[in-house]
């Protein structure tokens, strides 16, 4: 008999272990092109219980607590136990099929009964404290009219003396931990919801039986401006990506990485976009190097790795970047072409080539050539508190926001200041924002927040390159450089 119930206290101890792990959802806006969407909210329906959840803003998590083994006889209450394992406590929720009196019984799996309260209950879910007094496995027991529901608890420390108490009917459960009765295999429907241009937009929902932990890319349909909409030449089309190109040895941690690059190959540490268009690096990239932890985000022409030219390169001798007189466009040379970039916003990495260096023809073409339907092609401005400029894509509509002294070079970044919220809208109908990142020479970095300097795929001579750039009282498509300045990169791909 000592064996059997030696045996029977290991196989409950797995089994409540096991049965306890939390499934976590986690959840990305794209549109069918690749474009971030930052989404107001994502609704979690379980269809095989029909209660909803949602989350909100900044909010992009929802983790579910199984509720274990129940072996239920009849149409009894649904139990969930979080934590399980518990430490000392655990909060219970019970789902009632309707209202009605509820008996909860805490037994040791040796069938002592340490605990007992009965409580008329609410239809729908209601909350308890149990407290567990010893490191063991404990079985509580919900008998109502209609029948009877277990739940083993695993108790990993000691807490007060064992007891049950009713905590009403109200939500008590910590953020992003959903309250609500969740076991493995239960049929979820999962949408996305997001504002563009005032108007609410739909994800395409998602509906599947959930066994386990998930990162969930929601697809929006957005209007074609979100994924179409810079001509850089009188055929050429692009899209800006997410955020300014930053490197770092470490991925920001503490233990070196590699990415992948052109021919399969690996390079020491790690690319990304930034993590919102109006992020950038400012005085820190002053500890550039190549076992810096944290990110950088000025670099000199040509330094994608290729060839020694590293992101990370403080000489100040011009010829050692790039590859002579002769651009980079389409070489290996270009920052897009020979890396693997990450892109926070979708939590993907983009294979090397998928992005790329503008020209200064292209740019050009951008900031004073092109034809946009309100005739607007740029803006100074203040995004979030960070100055800079903004590009309107070619299909733009002044109704979905007034922008103040568009297309003019002198006007000053407090011309149109941005919240953070604003931006959302903007950005969502396909706008671009370059901050005024400044410029690094050696590991000195000036005119943050003043200046915006970005580079060109186009050499100049042997020893300069062309970038452009702005500030508080001009916008220039193009102007030459020493090669060995660091500048801000940022990079564009074919529209689909």
């Amino acid at each position: 008999m000592k064996k059997f119930f030696t045996f029977l206290a290991v196989m409950s101890l797995a089994l409540a272990t096991a049965s306890a792990q939390n499934i976590t959802l986690k959840f990305t806006g794209t549109t069918s092109g690749g474009g971030y969407v930052r989404m107001d909210s994502v609704q979690v329906h379980n269809e095989s219980r029909s209660w909803s959840e949602t989350v909100f803003y900044p909010d992009t998590v929802l983790t579910f607590q199984q509720t274990g083994i129940a072996e239920a006889q009849g149409a009894a209450a649904d139990i969930a136990a979080y934590p399980n394992p518990a430490n000392g406590s655990t909060n219970v929720s019970v789902e009632m099929p309707q209202s009605g009196e509820a008996t909860m019984q805490l037994y040791t799996l040796a069938g002592q009964r340490v605990a007992e309260r009965t409580v008329a209950l609410q239809a729908g879910e209601n909350h308890f404290e149990v407290r567990l007094q010893n490191a063991q496995v404990y079985l509580l027991a919900v008998t109502t009219a209609q029948g009877r529901s277990t739940v083993k608890l695993l108790n990993r420390g000691a807490g007060a003396e064992n007891s049950i108490s009713y905590r009403g009917n109200s939500d008590v459960a910590e953020k992003r931990l959903s309250t609500h009765i969740f076991r493995s295999g239960d049929m979820l429907k999962i949408t996305g919801f997001a504002t563009h241009n005032g108007a609410v937009i739909t994800s395409r929902e998602v509906l599947q039986p959930q066994t386990a932990s998930e990162n969930f890319t929601l697809f929006f349909n957005m209007p074609a401006n979100n994924t179409l909409s810079f001509s850089v030449s009188d055929s050429t089309r692009v899209v800006f990506s997410p955020g300014n190109l930053q490197w770092s040895a470490t991925n920001g941690g503490s233990t070196a990485t590699t990415h992948t690059v052109e021919g399969g190959g690996t390079a020491a540490g790690t690319w990304r976009f930034a993590p919102n268009q109006w992020d950038n690096i400012g005085a820190n990239n002053s500890n550039i190097s190549s076992s810096y932890s944290g990110w950088i985000d000025l670099f000199g022409w040509g330094t994608s790795g290729y060839n020694n030219k590293y992101p990370y390169m403080t000489s100040t001798t011009t010829t050692d970047y790039g590859n002579g007189a002769a651009n980079i466009t389409g070489t290996n040379y270009d920052w897009g072409v020979y890396n693997a970039i990450y892109n926070p916003r979708t939590q993907t990495t983009d294979a090397p080539g998928t992005w790329r260096t503008l020209t200064t023809a292209e740019w050009g073409y951008l900031i004073n050539i092109r034809s946009t339907t309100s005739g607007i092609r740029y803006a100074k401005a203040t995004v979030n508190g960070v100055p800079g400029l903004i590009i309107v894509p070619d299909n733009w509509s002044t109704s979905t926001y007034a922008l103040n002294r568009t297309n003019t070079i002198g006007a000053a970044y407090t011309t149109n200041v941005i919240t953070s919220a604003q931006w959302t809208t903007l950005e969502n109908a396909g706008c671009a924002f370059l901050p005024a990142a400044g410029f690094r020479n050696g590991t000195s970095v000036n005119n943050v927040g003043s200046d915006g300097y970005y580079w060109l795929a186009t050499y100049s001579n042997s020893f300069d390159a062309f970038h452009m750039g702005f500030n508080s009282g001009t916008v220039y498509p193009s102007s030459s450089s020493g090669r060995f300045i660091g500048r801000s990169v940022r990079l564009v791909r074919s529209a689909q």
